[in-house]
C-alpha cells in the first residue's frame, strides 16, 4: 500500500493501540493454549497475533513498536516447540505443520522460529534450512513488513551459522561460504527493501521518510556486523567474496542515504588490516557514488580509521609490537592514493560543493599529520592540491561562506599540529590564503598572530639553538614563540598580510578606510606586539629582520604606522644594547680582556678593573702582615743562642710553609676562540631608527608627541651607548624642531620641553659647540611657553643643563667608563643666571597681577616658590654663587607680598606652605650637621596654618 494513504498521526496512534490490544489478547490465548498443551490452538492464536503485523497503515517507527510486542511473545512459542521436541515430536513435523498457516507473513515468522530450533537440534543441515528460509522470505515484498521479517531472521540465525570452528560446521551442514552466502543474500534483500521505503509517498514527505529510514538503518547494518564477526572470515574471503558484493550493492542501489550509511558501516565494521589491503577498491568506488552522498564524510572516516590504526601500530611497535603495519602503510603509499581519489571525486562531480571538497582536504591533512608527522612535504602537497582544485573559484570561493569556514579550518590544521614557526616553512600556504575574502583572511591572520604571542616558546620542547659567536643572548620573551629566521619572517608577513596592508582589490570591504581609529588600533596592537617576537641571537640577522618588518609596515599606509612604528623603534633600541655587548665581547676576546675591551664596553671594563684593584690591595695587605710576623719572630730569637739550631730549623720550615702558601702562578690560559664582531654598526642601526621615526612627525601618521619621545630615547642611546656625537645631535635637533613646529597645545609643549631638558641633561657626548646650541634652544623654548609659572618651572629645570653629576673619580682615574664622553658640565655662573632669569619671570607675573588684580594672576607666588625650591636644590648640590642671602631675599619678597594682602590661589598657597615646612624641617633635623647649619642661616616666616 502506498504510504501516501497513510492516515494522520492521530489515526495511526489509534490503529497502533487497536493492533497492540489484539496482539496482547491473542498472546494471552496462545499462552493459555500452551499451558493446556494444545498445539492446534497455540498455532492458531500465534498466527492471529502475528497477523497484526500485516498492517500497511503504520509508518516504520510505529510499526517497530508493534513488532517488538509480537517479538516478545514469540519466545513463549519457541519454548513450547522445544518442549514438544522433548515429548517425541520431531522438528521436521513442526516445520511442516507451521507452513499450514493461512497468511504468508505469520507463516514465515513461525517457520523462522521453528527452523532455528530445527538447526539447533542438529536434525537438519543449517545450510539447507537457512537457504530455504532466506529464499522463502522473498515472499514478503512490502518494504516495512519485509524489512522487519528479515531482521528477525538475521537475529535468530546469528549463533546458528556454519562458521569455521562452530558446532554447526560440517561437510553436510555447511561451511563458512554458506554462512557468507546467507548473510550476504539477507543483506542485499534488506537493503533493497530499505531503499524502497524512500520511494513511497509524495515528495513533500521526503525529509520525514529519510528521518524514519535513519532510525531503521541499523537493521540493515546488522548483517555487515555479523559478517565481520565470523571467525572464518579471512582477508582473502573478504577481498574476493564479501567486499565486491557489498560494493556492488552500494553502487547499484542509487540511493544517497543507503550509500552513505553502508560505506560508513563497511569502514567501521571490518578490521583495519582489511581496509589496508583493499584500499584501492574502497577509493575506486567513491567516484561512483551519487552526487548527493557526502563523500567527504566517507573519506574522512576512512582516513581517520587508518590514521588511528597507524598511531596504535606505532605505539605497539615502540612497546615491542609488530612494526610491519607501519611498513605496509609506507608500502601502499596510502597518502598518494587518498590524494588521487579526492582529485578524481572532484573531477567526476563538477557540482560538488566547495565546502565538501575542502573538508576532504582537511581530513587528508589530518591523516598526513598523524601518519607522517615529521614530513612537511605532505602538508605542502595537500595545500597545493587544494589550491589546484579550488583556485578557479576565485576569492571567497564563489561566495560560499561554508566553504570559506572549511578553508580556514584547513589552514588552521598546520598551525595547531606543528605550530606557527614550523608552518612558516610551507610554501603553498600563502597562495591558499588568497582564496579567502579579505575580512576572512584577516580573521585568520589575527589567529596566527595570537598563536605566535601565546604559544609556548621553542625552548619548552627542547634546547634552544646556541647563540652565534660574539652575540649577546636576546632577552627571553614573557610568552609565545620567537621567529628568528629572515625567510620565515617574510613568510609570516605574507600569512598576515591583511593586518599590515589594505586589500589588493580596490574598494573591497575590511580595509583601513572602513575601520575607525579604535578598531584599527586594536588590530595594530597585535602587530606591534608581534614585532617583539621577531628577533635573532645574531645582531646582523636581527637587523635584517627589523628591516624586513619596516618595509612591510611602510606598505600598510600611514594610519597603521601610528601604532606599529613605535614598537619597531623600541625593538631597534633593544638590539643596540645587544650590539654594544656583542662588540664588547669581540673586543675582549681579541685583546685578551685588556684595554680594548674596556674601550668597547666601559661599564664592563670598569667593573673588571675595580675587581682587579681590590685583589691587588688584598694581596698587598697580606704581604705586609707576613713581613710583620717575620720581624717579630726575629726579635724573639736574639736572646736564645742555645736554640739557634732549632730556630734555624724552624725558620727553614716556616720558609717552606710560606713557599707552600704562596699561590701557584695561574696556568696559562688557552687562546680564546676567535669571536667575529657583528658587521652591523651603531651608525647603521641609529640611522635606520631615525628614518623609522620620520613618518610619525606629521601627516596622516602624525604622532608628534610619540615621535618626540622616540627621538629623545634614540638620542640618549646615541650619546651614552654609541658615543656618536653627530648622530646624537641630529636626534636632539629633530626633537627640538618637532617641539617648535608640531606640538599642538601648551600642555603637550610643556611636557615635551621637560622631556627634552631631562634627556639632554644626562648626555655627555656633546662638545661645547653642540651642547651650547642645544641648551640655548631648550632655554629659548622655556620663554615661548605662555603661562608665567610654566616658564619658571621650565627655566628652573633648564638650570640643571649646566650642572651635571660628577663622574666616578675612581673609574676616571682608571680610564674606564668615560671613553668618548666629555667631562660633566658644572657651570655655577650659568646656573645662577638661569635661576635669576626665572625669578625675573616671577617678578613679571607679580607686575601682571598688579595690573589685573585677578586671583589667577596671583599664581606668581607659586612661581616664586618654584624658583626657591630650585635654589635650595642647587644650594644642596653646592653650586657656586648660591648662598643663604639669595634664598633669603626671595623668601622675604614673597612674605612681604603675602603680608601686603596678596591672596594666592590654592595650589600656590599649598606650594608655598610646603616650601616653608621643608626649610623648617631641615633646620631642625637635617641629615647632617652641615645641612642643619646651612638651613639654620635662613629666617623663613612661619608656615601658614592649614586650611
Amino acid at each position: 500500500m502506498d504510504s501516501a494513504a497513510f492516515p494522520s498521526a492521530d489515526e495511526q496512534q489509534r490503529i497502533l493501540q487497536e493492533a497492540s490490544t489484539a496482539i496482547k489478547r491473542n498472546a494471552f490465548h496462545m499462552r493459555k493454549a500452551i499451558e493446556d498443551d494444545n498445539m492446534r490452538d497455540s498455532l492458531k492464536h500465534a498466527a492471529a497475533m502475528l497477523g497484526e503485523l500485516r498492517t500497511s497503515q503504520l509508518q516504520p517507527q510505529k510499526y517497530y513498536e508493534l513488532y517488538m510486542l509480537a517479538f516478545d511473545q514469540l519466545s513463549y512459542l519457541e519454548s513450547f516447540f522445544a518442549d514438544e521436541r522433548g515429548k517425541g515430536r520431531a522438528y521436521a513435523e513442526l516445520y511442516e505443520l507451521v507452513q499450514h498457516a493461512g497468511n504468508v507473513l505469520p507463516r514465515l515468522y513461525l517457520m523462522v522460529a521453528v527452523g532455528c530450533l530445527y538447526i539447533k537440534s542438529h536434525e537438519a543441515s543449517p545450510r539447507d534450512v537457512l537457504k530455504d528460509l532466506v529464499e522463502m522470505c522473498k515472499g514478503v515484498q512490502h518494504p516495512t513488513r519485509g524489512l522487519f521479517l528479515r531482521a528477525y531472521l538475521c537475529q535468530r540465525a546469528k549463533g546458528l551459522l556454519p562458521d569455521t570452528g562452530s558446532e554447526f560446521e560440517g561437510p553436510a551442514a555447511g561451511s563458512i561460504h554458506d554462512a557468507l552466502d546467507f548473510l550476504m543474500t539477507n543483506f542485499i534483500e534488506m537493503n533493497k527493501l530499505w531503499v524502497r521505503l524512500q520511494h513511497q509517498g509524495s515528495a513533500r514527505d521526503k525529509e520525514k521518510r529519510e528521518r524514519e529510514r535513519q532510525q531503521l538503518q541499523d537493521l540493515v547494518g546488522k548483517n555487515l556486523t555479523y559478517l565481520s564477526q565470523l571467525d572464518g572470515l579471512s582477508f582473502e574471503l573478504y577481498r574476493d567474496q564479501v567486499l565486491p558484493r557489498v560494493l556492488d550493492q552500494i553502487t547499484s542501489c542509487k540511493d544517497d542515504l543507503a550509500q552513505l550509511y553502508l560505506m560508513q558501516a563497511l569502514i567501521q565494521g571490518f578490521p583495519d588490516r582489511f581496509h589496508l589491503g583493499t584500499l584501492e577498491s574502497l577509493l575506486g568506488v567513491l567516484p561512483q557514488l551519487q552526487p548527493g552522498v557526502k563523500v567527504h564524510s566517507v573519506m574522512a572516516a576512512l582516513m581517520d580509521r587508518l590514521a588511528r590504526y597507524a598511531s596504535s601500530a606505532s605505539a605497539s611497535a615502540a612497546g615491542g609490537g609488530d612494526p610491519r603495519v607501519l611498513e605496509e602503510l609506507a608500502a601502499i603509499d596510502a597518502f598518494t592514493k587518498f590524494k588521487a581519489a579526492i582529485a578524481q571525486i572532484i573531477a567526476s562531480q563538477p557540482n560538488l560543493p566547495a565546502a565538501d571538497a575542502v573538508e576532504m582536504y582537511v581530513a587528508l591533512l589530518s591523516y598526513a599529520g598523524s601518519v607522517h608527522p615529521g614530513q612537511l612535504a605532505y602538508v605542502d602537497e595537500v595545500l597545493a592540491a587544494a589550491h589546484a582544485a579550488l583556485g578557479d573559484r576565485g576569492p571567497g570561493l564563489g561566495g560560499d561562506a561554508r566553504a570559506e569556514r572549511q578553508l580556514v579550518a584547513l589552514l588552521g590544521v598546520p598551525l595547531t599540529k606543528y605550530g606557527v614557526d614550523v608552518a612558516l616553512g610551507l610554501k603553498e600556504y600563502p597562495p591558499l590564503t588568497r582564496l579567502l575574502r579579505y575580512p576572512t583572511h584577516k580573521e585568520l591572520a589575527v589567529k596566527i598572530v595570537q598563536r605566535v604571542l601565546e604559544a609556548p616558546p621553542p625552548a619548552a620542547a627542547g634546547a634552544a639553538p646556541p647563540s652565534p659567536a660574539g652575540a649577546a643572548a636576546a632577552p627571553p620573551v614573557s610568552g609565545g614563540c620567537v621567529i628568528s629566521d629572515v625567510d620565515k619572517v617574510k613568510m609570516l608577513f605574507r600569512f598576515i598580510s591583511p593586518l599590515v596592508a589594505d586589500p589588493d582589490v580596490p574598494g573591497e570591504a575590511g580595509g583601513a578606510a572602513d575601520l575607525d581609529d579604535e578598531d584599527l588600533d586594536e588590530e595594530q596592537v597585535l602587530v606591534a606586539r608581534l614585532l617583539h617576537h621577531l628577533r635573532a641571537e645574531d645582531p646582523d640577522t636581527h637587523f635584517t629582520i627589523l628591516s624586513v618588518a619596516h618595509d612591510q609596515l611602510l606598505a600598510g599606509g600611514p594610519r597603521r604606522l601610528r601604532t606599529t612604528l613605535p614598537s619597531l623603534v623600541f625593538c631597534g633600541l633593544a638590539l643596540h644594547r645587544r650590539l654594544v655587548a656583542a662588540r664588547a665581547a669581540a673586543a675582549a676576546a681579541a685583546g685578551g680582556g685588556g684595554g680594548s675591551a674596556a674601550a668597547a664596553a666601559p661599564a664592563a671594563g670598569a667593573g673588571k678593573k675595580a675587581e682587579s684593584k681590590k685583589e691587588a690591595a688584598a694581596a698587598k695587605k697580606k704581604k705586609e702582615e707576613e713581613d710583620k710576623e717575620e720581624e717579630e719572630a726575629k726579635k724573639e730569637e736574639g736572646g736564645e743562642e742555645g736554640k739557634e739550631d732549632g730556630k734555624a730549623e724552624s725558620k727553614e720550615e716556616e720558609k717552606a710553609e710560606e713557599k707552600e702558601e704562596v699561590p701557584a702562578p695561574p696556568a696559562p690560559k688557552e687562546p680564546a676562540a676567535l669571536v667575529t664582531p657583528p658587521k652591523l654598526t651603531s651608525e647603521q642601526l641609529l640611522q635606520f631608527l631615525l628614518a623609522a621615526i620620520g613618518p610619525l612627525y606629521g601627516g596622516p601618521a602624525g604622532q608628534p608627541v610619540t615621535a618626540l619621545r622616540l627621538l629623545l630615547a634614540a638620542g640618549y642611546v646615541a650619546s651614552e651607548e654609541a658615543r656618536l656625537e653627530l648622530l646624537a645631535y641630529t636626534f636632539f635637533e629633530e626633537a627640538i624642531a618637532l617641539y617648535d613646529e608640531a606640538l599642538p597645545d601648551q600642555r603637550s609643549r610643556a611636557t615635551g620641553l621637560f622631556d627634552i631638558i631631562g634627556s639632554l641633561q644626562r648626555c655627555r657626548v656633546f662638545g661645547p659647540e653642540h651642547r651650547d646650541a642645544l641648551t640655548s634652544a631648550a632655554t629659548a623654548g622655556c620663554m615661548r611657553l605662555v603661562a608665567r609659572r610654566e616658564q619658571c618651572r621650565a627655566l628652573c629645570a633648564a638650570a640643571w643643563l649646566w650642572w651635571q653629576a660628577e663622574a666616578d673619580k675612581a673609574a676616571a682615574a682608571e680610564g674606564a667608563g668615560d671613553a668618548g664622553l666629555q667631562p660633566p658640565v658644572r657651570d655655577g655662573a650659568k646656573v645662577l643666571a638661569t635661576l635669576q632669569r626665572a625669578a625675573k619671570v616671577a617678578g613679571q607675573g607679580k607686575a601682571q597681577w598688579g595690573a589685573t588684580g585677578r586671583l589667577r594672576d596671583a599664581a606668581y607666588i607659586g612661581a616664586y616658590a618654584e624658583v626657591i625650591d630650585a635654589m635650595l636644590r642647587m644650594w644642596d648640590a653646592e653650586v657656586p654663587g648660591i648662598d643663604a642671602g639669595k634664598v633669603q631675599a626671595l623668601l622675604d619678597a614673597v612674605q612681604a607680598d603675602i603680608a601686603a594682602g596678596v591672596a594666592p590661589d590654592a595650589h600656590s598657597a599649598r606650594r608655598w606652605a610646603s616650601t616653608l615646612a621643608f626649610i623648617a624641617s631641615q633646620a631642625a633635623a637635617g641629615a647632617t650637621p652641615a645641612v642643619k647649619e646651612r638651613y639654620g642661616k635662613l629666617k623663613p616666616p612661619p608656615a601658614p596654618a592649614a586650611a
